[in-house]
């Protein structure tokens, strides 16, 4: 995440962890904190992208204890001066610990301040979509169209709503932009591989979500979107196993569950079908658009029948 004139005293440890993370050497950003001259970290950001490193390792219990403790370091410096930047970073770390309701209330307190700050729009969509209003996400999204910005983090939040809108010639322009930056955004390649996915570029589409999970292996959505493409495929065995990553790392997503069931489906795998679907009602009444799940289910139940 791209943080614009952030001020601390550790900008030159800053700067070397940040060069690290930027070429995905997560084990030597962690040594290059821990082997500071300061013991203690108390930077916010740091704290942050410590957390972060821990959870491309796959250490989650080390990432929310970084977390956890960047949110208090935020409240002692917020006590004294209400900053934006610190708010954004309260925010989401709270995020990333799916606390939404104070994620929100964090990124509400910089819109107060700053009504287009971008990076509080695109978070707060986010934790939006978790709470499942996606009417509220896509209203942030649509004001964040309008706001002028380099930040490719930024470009990005937008390619989400383009796609949101099905509009993926635009989403796929704003994607070469980014592209074409030295830096490759796992997220880009997420986001193509959806939007390819939509408009039936099947082939294409895989090679990118490789690319994706090669760069970033954490992010279940990518596991889901290849999971869509297989299923695309007709490869609904491999689709389940991916499927299952998703939800190993997200287990509280309908769409997912929703998905698999489908998958069930078709390998006509009936009760698993059903029982996966019984779980994506139970975090969504109207999961996959389903109007009444009862009805939904009961035909579930009679295609054993037959």
């Amino acid at each position: 995440m791209n943080y614009y004139e952030y001020d601390t005293d550790e900008v030159e440890l800053l700067d070397d962890v940040m060069s690290f993370i930027s070429e995905r050497k997560y084990r030597q950003a962690l040594e290059c904190i821990n082997n500071s001259k300061n013991h203690e970290i108390n930077d916010p950001l740091l704290l942050m992208s410590q957390g972060q490193c821990y959870l491309r390792l796959d250490d989650r219990d080390n990432a929310e204890k970084c977390y956890e403790k960047a949110i208090r370091v935020c409240d002692d410096k917020l006590s004294e001066n209400k900053d934006l930047v610190l708010l954004n970073i309260k925010g989401n770390c709270n995020l990333l610990l799916k606390n939404y309701d104070k994620a929100i209330e964090c990124y509400n307190e910089v819109l107060e301040m700053d009504g287009e700050n971008a990076l509080a729009l695109s978070f707060k969509s986010v934790a939006l979509v978790r709470l499942d209003e996606s009417d509220a996400a896509l209203d942030c999204l649509k004001k964040l169209v309008s706001i002028d910005s380099d930040n490719n983090d930024v470009k990005l939040f937008k390619v989400q709503y383009f796609n949101g809108i099905e509009r993926y010639d635009k989403s796929l322009e704003l994607l070469n932009e980014i592209m074409n930056s030295p830096y490759e955004y796992p997220q880009a390649y997420m986001l193509k591989a959806d939007a390819l996915l939509e408009i039936g570029k099947l082939d294409e589409a895989l090679v990118n979500i490789n690319r994706s999970l090669e760069l970033n292996s954490t992010n279940s959505y990518s596991f889901y979107v290849k999971a869509k493409i297989l299923m695309d495929k007709f490869d609904f065995e491999n689709a389940l196993m991916y499927f299952d990553r998703a939800l190993s790392i997200d287990s509280d997503v309908d769409c997912y569950l929703f998905d698999k069931g489908s998958c069930y489906l078709n390998l006509c795998r009936y009760d698993e079908a059903f029982n996966t679907y019984v779980e994506a009602f139970k975090l969504n009444p109207h999961s996959g658009g389903i109007a009444n799940r009862d009805i939904f289910l009961d035909f579930i139940q009679d295609l054993k029948k037959y």
